[in-house]
């Protein structure tokens, strides 16, 4: 009876019933001594080979795991995040801040000047002039970035209030 045990190779996917009448089916994993090892799909079974009735090699079973097939854990990043701190172009705007700002524009300090004295980034500071200079009415609002335009009501309550 050795021999016809030698199909039951790890990997072979096989329906088994017991004399009890019950029914397993699965891939096997391991077998020998006596022991069967199954994989299935309700977790692994073992079947002692005394108590089997009949043994069928089945085509491929779509619900058995494959013997490789053990949960893993998840990866993990090892990046852990860093706060940038006071340079987060996100931060709002506070309305003495933007006073300060308008005075910088009136002064004529450069876009670089101004983001590293508020520590904003260039283009920030470049849409806040063009919505300074549309609140100001030196450039007509059609003519302004879309975001700047988003800025003007803004500057002009900032500004109505610095008067």
């Amino acid at each position: 009876m050795d021999e016809p045990l030698a199909a039951l190779i790890p990997g072979t996917p096989v329906a088994i019933q017991l004399t009890d009448g019950s029914h397993h089916h699965g891939l096997v994993h391991q077998q020998g001594g006596g022991w069967l090892h199954l994989l299935t799909p309700a977790g692994a079974v073992l079947v002692n080979l005394a108590q089997v009735a009949l043994i069928q090699l089945a085509p491929a079973l779509a619900a058995a795991p494959a013997p490789i097939d053990h949960p893993r854990p998840r990866p993990v990043s090892k990046d852990i995040p860093v706060k940038v701190g006071s340079r987060a172009p996100g931060r709002p705007w506070q309305d003495a801040d933007l006073k300060q700002l308008a005075d910088g524009f009136l002064e004529g300090s450069t876009e670089t000047q101004l983001s590293e004295r508020f520590h904003r980034t260039r283009a920030q500071i470049r849409l806040l002039r063009q919505g300074f200079e549309c609140a100001r009415g030196t450039i007509p609002e059609d003519e302004a970035n879309d975001i700047a335009r988003t800025w003007i009501a803004r500057w002009r309550r900032v500004l109505a209030g610095a008067q």
